[in-house]
């Protein structure tokens, strides 16, 4: 009985730290950003482009020529796309989410803002913002 509760004891102060990170950690990327930054690795802007529009209302709008142009600008100023970090992820309803984040290259970071919307096969992005000036897509944060 004794090596019972010291066995489970052991597994619950090995399994603290594990699990405390996944909750901090918040909810999963959406599989369609996910496959779009999986796009860009492969075949660079176009390419992510390409997915994060799929059955998405934007496809065929001026939005999407202001998007390929910052990404390819960055690349341009920055050097080449290596990853990227969400800054915050905000669930605005039970069908709306808006993620920002950073798109890091080589030498500095594009900033990035979705805003995603819950549809029966999954989420598509309806907006999309890039920019090198953090002020032109972070919210405000207060000092």
């Amino acid at each position: 009985m004794r090596r019972m509760a010291l066995f489970l004891s052991v597994v619950c102060v090995l399994a603290a730290p594990l699990l405390h990170s996944q909750s901090e950690s918040g909810p999963p990327v959406p599989k369609v950003l996910e496959a779009g930054f999986d796009a860009y690795r492969a075949g660079g802007p176009d390419e992510a482009l390409r997915v994060w529009l799929r059955n998405s209302p934007l496809e065929g709008t001026p939005e999407i020529g202001k998007a390929d142009q910052a990404l390819h600008a960055a690349q341009a100023q920055f050097g080449q796309w290596r990853s990227f970090d969400i800054v915050s992820d905000h669930t605005i309803s039970a069908s709306t989410r808006v993620i920002y984040m950073t798109l890091d290259y080589d030498k500095g970071p594009l900033y990035a803002k979705f805003i995603l919307y819950r549809t029966d096969p999954g989420y598509i992005v309806t907006s999309l913002l890039f920019s090198p000036n953090d002020t032109d897509v972070l919210p405000a944060q207060p000092l």
